[in-house]
């Protein structure tokens, strides 16, 4: 059975079944990097965070595995591509199981399928959306001294990713007419 997206996105919103999902990680790729940084915002909700310092992830992505298997829907900004990858292939490596297959909003692939913009990045388009969220930059010196110092560098992408998750959700606000099928 396929339900109409415009239909089944109300309902799901009011069934608390939605969260905003993003990660920050200590490389690009997860057989080189961990993940230092994942915060799960429920629809309308604070954001829940978790984090662990470089090269220990084990424990932040059990808890992760379970607070992401709350919702059967799940909204993200290139997510298909890395956020999801990422973790899958990190619980892989943990000898873990992966993700469930839920159901996955990827804001990315919505508004480049239904916009002719110059640019894509999440920044970028909160600004122009004149969203009430703007998403926070991180200096490369962060990333750079990460594992030398961090809990101070996590502390600034612990914000920097319930950031991400908030403009997430108000990118989704005043884009969500858009969304014409809601894949797994």
């Amino acid at each position: 059975m396929q339900i109409d997206a415009q239909r089944f996105l109300p309902i799901a919103e009011k069934a608390e079944a939605i969260a905003f999902v993003d990660i920050e990680a200590s490389n690009l790729k997860a057989d080189f990097g961990t993940a230092v940084v994942v915060s799960v915002k429920p629809y309308g909700k604070k954001p829940v965070t978790f984090s662990a310092k470089p090269g220990h992830d084990k424990a932040l992505l059990k808890l992760v595995a379970a607070e992401l298997a709350k919702y059967p829907v799940w909204v993200t900004f290139y997510g298909k591509m890395f956020d999801i990858p990422f973790l899958n292939s990190r619980l892989l490596v943990n000898g873990m199981p992966p993700l469930p297959k839920n159901h996955h909003v990827d804001m990315y692939w919505v508004i480049k399928s239904q916009t002719a913009l110059s640019r894509r990045n999440q920044a970028h388009l909160l600004e122009w959306l004149e969203a009430d969220s703007k998403k926070m930059s991180v200096s490369p010196n962060v990333w750079a001294t990460m594992a030398a110092n961090p809990s101070t560098s996590l502390r600034t992408l612990r914000s920097r990713c319930e950031s991400d998750v908030c403009g997430l959700e108000a990118m989704y606000e005043k884009t969500k007419h858009l969304i014409r099928e809601i894949t797994r």
